[in-house]
C-alpha cells in the first residue's frame, strides 16, 4: 500500500500541535481529500478545533493494522460552528514512525480518573481509584474494575478523562515519587470479565511535565537494571 493511499476518506489520524506551550493531541477522521488540502472531522469530545489555528503546524499520526506512520503539515484553515472541522496541507512526505518514540515502562501505580463531559465538565462528583499498568511520555495504560463504576457510566473511546497520577518513589532522582494532574483521551478500549483495560493518550500536557515524565522513566528503567530485572521491551510505544 502507498503511503499517500492512507490518507483517504475514513482513516483515522491524530493530530499533534503546541498550544499555550502545551502539547495537543486530538483525533480526527478524514472526511475528504482535494489536490492541495485534506479535510478532518474531530472525533476526540468536546472543543478541539481551536487548537489548530491556521498557518499553525501540526504533526499527524496515522495508524494501521501494520505500523503508524508519520507526517508534518500546516493547518490552511478551521471551522468550528456549525460543522467543526480542520482543513490541512497534503503532506509532501508520510514515513514509518520510529519505534520507541517514548519508551515505555511497565509499573503498577495509582491513578484517580474523572471522566469528562463534551465540555469538559466532570461526571462524577468524586474521582475513581484506578490502576496505572504503564506509563511513557505520550499517554498511560489503565485497569479499572467495573465493580467500581456507576451503572449510568460507560467508558467509550475518545472518551476525556481527567487523572491525577502518582508514580512511585525512585531513590536519589524521585524520592518523593512524581504525581501530576492532566488530561488524557482514550484510544481503545478492551474487557476482560470484570476488569477494563484502557489505553490513554495524553491530549493536553506541559512540555516540562512530559520531560519529568520520561526522565522519571527513565530513572525506574535503571533502577531495573541495577537490580537485574531488566526485560527485553519489545511492545510498541505510545
Amino acid at each position: 500500500m502507498m503511503e499517500k493511499n492512507l490518507l483517504r476518506r475514513g482513516q483515522r489520524i491524530v493530530l499533534e500541535s503546541v498550544h499555550d506551550e502545551k502539547v495537543q493531541r486530538n483525533t480526527f477522521v478524514v472526511d475528504f481529500v482535494l489536490p492541495q488540502q485534506i479535510f478532518l472531522t474531530p472525533l476526540t469530545e468536546g472543543e478541539v478545533v481551536s487548537f489548530y489555528e491556521p498557518e499553525s503546524c501540526v504533526r499527524g499520526y496515522i495508524p494501521t493494522p501494520v505500523r503508524t506512520y508519520q507526517f508534518e503539515s500546516k493547518v490552511i484553515q478551521s471551522k468550528r460552528l456549525p460543522s467543526p472541522f480542520v482543513a490541512i496541507d497534503v503532506p509532501k512526505e508520510i514515513v514509518p514512525v520510529q519505534r520507541r518514540r517514548f519508551f515505555r515502562i511497565h509499573a503498577l501505580h495509582s491513578v484517580q480518573m474523572i471522566p469528562l463531559s463534551n465540555n469538559g465538565e466532570p461526571l462524577l462528583d468524586q474521582p475513581l481509584e484506578v490502576y496505572g499498568t504503564d506509563i511513557n511520555g505520550g499517554g498511560v495504560g489503565l485497569r479499572v474494575d467495573l465493580r467500581k463504576i456507576p451503572s449510568s457510566l460507560q467508558l467509550r473511546e475518545h472518551q476525556k478523562l481527567l487523572m491525577k497520577i502518582s508514580l512511585p518513589s525512585i531513590e536519589k532522582t524521585f524520592q518523593n515519587g512524581l504525581s501530576f494532574e492532566t488530561v488524557g483521551e482514550v484510544v481503545w478500549i478492551r474487557q476482560n470479565g470484570k476488569t477494563l483495560r484502557l489505553g490513554v493518550a495524553f491530549t493536553s500536557i506541559e512540555r516540562r511535565l512530559q520531560e519529568r515524565i520520561v526522565a522519571w522513566c527513565f530513572a525506574f528503567q535503571c533502577k531495573l537494571i541495577r537490580m537485574g530485572l531488566i526485560s527485553d521491551e519489545r511492545s510498541e510505544t505510545r
